[in-house]
């Protein structure tokens, strides 16, 4: 029976068992009924929904625009070099080159189809880019907002989406970049949110699309494996808290879920099949990576997490201890064994994606927010659980309360921080977070090449700056953009020297680059010196000097463009050069 249709049968024959009237036939208006009244349908769905979820909405829509504003004011900011080169592989991927054959990274082929689609959509500039990258973090904040608002309530909802929100924007976890770690993010919360309604519906294809989102996180980056295998421990934890299903349910669960995850999976692999790139897949993305497993040390790995670590709470430690208290709370006899272990495995699940390599660099705590933003929705659950089951207290108003205390701390942390998000200083803020990279040098020089170069003029950079060819709208000659990879300690690498050299020799590119930057050339000890012997005498012998970026240490960068390079001596050791083919036309007399 309907609860919103009156329960008086006394006038009612098909409840009497008597045969119902036939319908007049009438063009009628279609209404809505609640509770007796005849209301507009247009009311139905503001007037079904509660009035603590109304409230959660309007603030949804409220944080939404406010991260809008914030993230609006980064739109223009230089790129470090991992976004630059993974949206140069995004463009070079519409054009029709070959993953791993034109161009390659370290990467599964997720990460290029991923970027491509950002590039598509939104454009192949930086403004472009971060545009895109805006969407999907708002798209990441609304899933996760409705993930913990169906395991928990609205309340508890908007507490999660205002602590991603927040969270993914700090500094130093690259919150304002256009990392491959803000593309696992969107899907792991979409992940979460088939989770949240599988859990609630239990629909199968809740469950096969959770493994489809963690598949196309883990083709973004791999370390989403771990939530692949949360996913997995997940169902098995729920399936035995419902001592009512037979246990062949839980296999049923268990293989639907891994259909989900590995069909994606399948999909782009056979993409990379049919363009003839599988073997070079599985070197590039598999066999090299094995050259950097043990590189650091468990020690050196601790002290890197600890470093790190303080960088990244830093300015944000109210939403950190806001959500990591649920671990504590979870204790507490009050609280569900299933919701008490959602928690705790989320949790350590989000936190093993940034262990492997122990490298435990900033970008990689992206990763994290999810899983930390959901479980913050379980905080306010268990508090409030445990003041009404442990200490009786059932005032109806305490739930605003406790938002509002929460809002209170989220206001203040944006105005202690509003430098940042009001009127950030891109410099200050790429010298503060990466140090001496070269990265806000990085779009001078293209703005100088850009000015002066033709379309068909090429370029050459010798550095990890991948960044500029996006910038310049320009190609690397060579499949190997990433200069890092030629001076690797890894015996390949002195083919690809050579590779390299022929390359840069048969294109004869009008511009070369060279980043006098130890943190650029990424130089590894023992690697081939090919390449640099090659590189004096090319340049002395085809090269000008044109422009001069002097990285002061302590000092904003000393620019020196044109003929000025001649006078002017560098005063750090740490010098970009740009150098200008010399032709028939711009030979300088002697």
């Amino acid at each position: 029976m309907k609860k919103n249709i009156p329960s008086n049968t006394k006038n009612n024959p098909a409840k009497q068992g008597a045969a119902p009237k036939p319908a007049v036939e009438k063009v009628v208006t279609p209404v809505a009924k609640t509770g007796g009244v005849v209301k507009n349908s247009s009311n139905s769905f503001l007037s079904s929904i509660s009035a603590e979820e109304k409230i959660c909405l309007v603030l949804l829509v409220s944080l939404i625009a406010v991260i809008f504003v914030i993230r609006n004011k980064f739109l223009s900011i230089p790129f470090e070099r991992d976004e630059g080169a993974y949206s140069y592989y995004g463009k070079l991927l519409l054009e029709g080159k070959i993953p791993y054959k034109d161009f390659y990274e370290q990467k599964f082929p997720g990460v290029f189809y991923f970027y491509a689609l950002i590039v598509k959509l939104f454009g192949d500039t930086v403004e472009g880019m971060h545009t895109g990258f805006m969407y999907v973090n708002i798209i990441s904040l609304i899933l996760v907002y409705f993930t913990s608002r169906n395991l928990f309530s609205p309340i508890a909802g908007i507490i999660s989406a205002t602590t991603f929100g927040f969270v993914s924007l700090a500094p130093f976890l690259s919150g304002f970049t256009v990392q491959a770690e803000h593309g696992v993010a969107v899907f792991v919360c979409l992940g979460l949110l088939f989770y949240s309604l599988f859990n609630t519906k239990k629909k199968w294809y809740f469950n096969f699309l959770m493994g489809v989102s963690f598949g196309c996180a883990f083709m973004v980056k791999t370390n989403a494996i771990f939530l692949i295998g949360w996913g997995g421990i997940i169902l098995i934890l729920d399936f035995l808290f419902d001592k009512k299903k037979p246990f062949l349910d839980l296999a049923i669960q268990v293989l639907i879920y891994s259909a989900g995850v590995f069909s994606f999976i399948a999909i782009l692999f056979f993409i990379i099949f049919c363009k003839g790139a599988f073997k070079d897949m599985i070197f590039w993305a598999y066999e090299i990576p094995k050259n950097y497993v043990g590189k650091i040390s468990l020690s050196q790995g601790i002290q890197y997490f600890n470093s790190g670590k303080d960088a990244i709470i830093q300015n944000y430690t109210f939403f950190w201890i806001h959500s990591i208290l649920a671990v504590i709370l979870c204790f507490f006899n009050s609280i569900d064994y299933k919701k008490k272990l959602f928690g705790i495995t989320l949790l350590f699940f989000s936190f093993l994606t940034i262990v492997p390599g122990f490298y435990f660099y900033g970008h990689y705590w992206i990763q994290i927010i999810p899983g930390l933003s959901v479980v913050a929705g379980l905080t306010y659950y268990c508090v409030m659980s445990i003041l009404e089951r442990n200490f009786n207290i059932k005032i109806k108003w305490l739930k605003y309360a406790y938002l509002s205390i929460f809002a209170m701390f989220a206001c203040y942390h944006v105005s202690a921080f509003k430098g940042y998000y009001s009127d950030p200083d891109y410099e200050l803020i790429l010298r503060g977070v990466y140090g001496n990279n070269p990265f806000p040098e990085s779009m001078e020089i293209a703005n100088y090449i850009n000015g002066h170069a033709k379309p068909e003029d090429g370029l050459v950079l010798i550095g990890s700056e991948p960044e500029i060819y996006f910038y310049t709208q320009k190609h690397s000659p060579s499949r190997h953009a990433y200069f890092s990879a030629l001076v690797a300690n890894v015996p390949a690498a002195k083919t690809w020297q050579r590779e390299f050299v022929a390359d840069v020799e048969k294109a004869k590119p009008k511009y070369l680059v060279f980043f006098n930057n130890p943190i650029s050339l990424l130089v590894q000890p023992n690697s081939d010196s090919y390449v640099f012997d090659w590189l004096r005498p090319y340049v002395d012998n085809n090269y000008k000097l044109v422009g001069i970026a002097d990285m002061i240490e302590g000092q904003h960068t000393v620019y020196i463009w044109g003929d000025a390079v001649r006078a002017y001596k560098p005063v750090s050791k740490i010098v970009i050069y740009t150098f200008e083919r010399v032709t028939q036309e711009n030979v300088n007399p002697k």
